[in-house]
């Protein structure tokens, strides 16, 4: 079976950490520090979901220093797409969706360098367990009604039925729409790849994600950038 593209992108960021792990920290590990406060910070993300159009992802989070290579992170995030406009479903089953995902993730980063400079750049793969609650519906039945079919028939069919009924009747043929709910609470990890260019107390990073978890078909997917403060 042929894997899904955001099963690919996963496998390659599981991949590179895999690599860095195997070559080793470099200079930043020389100095040591004790454990403190160390970053805060806040993301945006775009996030690609199965059979949802792309959905927008928000996130903040705060990092301890454990070495100057090793980090403790906690992000807290939310990914979230809603469009029901059951007319552009029809033209695309995709472009239906009401998906909304609240996740925490304790996560372990590393980073392998820091350059010197008052401008500096530095790279961070960081990988934790995610606890996610999942709200939302996925599309069940679309279809439009006949003449000979009414309303009340189709919300009484036993093989139409779902746990929510959208109706539009704006057009010259009206539509109908079923969904099943998708609320849920899942478990999984989440890995990322982070490279940031940090001036003074100020680090703004480009941003990879990837998420796995329980009740999801395939990985979800996200591409964005943080700002944070020492």
């Amino acid at each position: 079976s042929k894997m899904s593209p955001a099963m690919r992108c996963l496998g390659g960021i599981i991949a590179i950490l895999c690599g860095l792990l195997v070559v080793g920290p470099t200079r930043a590990q020389v100095d040591s520090s004790p454990f403190r406060f160390s970053n805060a910070g806040l993301s945006v993300q775009a996030v690609f979901m199965e059979r949802a159009p792309v959905a927008t992802g928000i996130a903040a989070h705060a990092g301890w220093a454990l070495t100057p290579a090793w980090d403790l992170r906690v992000g807290i995030r939310r990914d979230a797409v809603v469009q029901r406009d059951i007319r552009r479903a029809y033209s695309s089953r995709t472009e239906w969706a009401d998906q909304r995902r609240f996740s925490v993730t304790p996560a372990l980063a590393w980073r392998p360098f820091r350059s010197d400079g008052p401008l500096h750049q530095s790279f961070r793969v960081s990988v934790g367990p995610t606890l996610q609650i999942q709200r939302g519906e996925q599309v069940r039945r679309l279809g439009a009604i006949e003449g000979s079919m009414s309303v009340d028939r189709l919300t009484a069919d036993s093989g139409r039925r779902g746990d929510n009924t959208y109706l539009d009747q704006s057009g010259a043929t009206p539509l109908l729409l079923r969904t099943d709910n998708t609320n849920r609470t899942n478990v999984g990890v989440t890995a990322e790849l982070q490279y940031g260019l940090t001036y003074g107390a100020v680090t703004v990073e480009a941003l990879l994600t990837g998420r796995r978890v329980t009740g999801v078909d395939g990985a979800t997917v996200g591409l964005g950038g943080r700002v944070s403060v020492a």
